[in-house]
């Protein structure tokens, strides 16, 4: 197999002006790269814990830089949502910040019984019982002699 290189800048005149421009981009694409060591949630600051055991369901979300009037838990269905919206509008900027969280609930959770708060440094708490399952009763079955209907006629 042979290689063959081509000088591809004699048939392709060079224009500056794309070489200038994509020159921005990798400027542009150096001084991002340390922020795409961080995941999202990280860098906004939430984190969230799930912890569905026997007893109850627990969803706990960090949201610190919200106000409880920025955020919303609301149940369609069996479908929990978690959102969080803050926009600041200072003198000549504007900032938006904002999250969408959707879980849906196992069968056995009590949606009747969902209570949510909120502490003082940002710890939003989602909690809600289980439902009791039936208890399984165990017994024995008897094994009924079938009847040959070869013998019978």
């Amino acid at each position: 197999m042979s290689l063959c290189v081509l000088p591809t800048a004699r048939i392709f005149p060079r224009i500056r002006f794309c070489d200038d421009l994509l020159d921005e981009f990798d400027h542009i694409q150096r001084a991002l790269r340390p922020l795409r060591r961080f995941p999202q949630d990280e860098m906004c600051g939430l984190s969230d814990k799930v912890v569905n055991d026997d007893s109850k369901l627990a969803i706990s979300l960090r949201v610190p830089q919200f106000k409880p009037e920025e955020l919303k838990v609301r149940l369609d269905g069996r479908t929990l949502t978690i959102e969080g919206k803050q926009e600041v509008k200072e003198e000549g900027a504007y900032s938006m910040r904002c999250f969408s969280r959707h879980w849906v609930l196992p069968e056995e959770v009590d949606v009747e019984q969902i209570r949510s708060s909120l502490t003082g440094d940002g710890h939003l708490a989602i909690e809600a019982p289980k439902m009791a399952r039936p208890d399984s009763t165990t017994r024995s079955i008897p094994i009924e002699k079938a009847v040959n209907e070869k013998n019978s006629s």
